[in-house]
């Protein structure tokens, strides 16, 4: 993912994503070698923004018991 496409999902789609009342998000980072969490959406905008980077774990919010780790998503 290149920083254009980046800049382009976090301003048009997670927008959208909000506005359209899904809950949570994700963003893989490739650049920032990160995967961020957008959740908790209202009036078009996520409330909550988690950022979790490589050697650590992120859990969807309906499977908090099944973290993933990050690094396993990034390759």
């Amino acid at each position: 993912m290149t920083d254009s496409s980046l800049q382009y999902d976090r301003r048009r789609k997670l927008p959208r994503y909000a506005a359209a009342g899904i809950q949570e998000t994700w963003l893989v980072n490739l650049p920032g070698e990160a995967v961020e969490m957008y959740s908790h959406p209202h009036e078009g905008e996520s409330r909550d923004v988690q950022a979790a980077r490589r050697g650590e774990t992120i859990a969807a919010l309906a499977f908090p018991d099944l973290p993933l780790r990050v690094g396993e998503i990034l390759g």
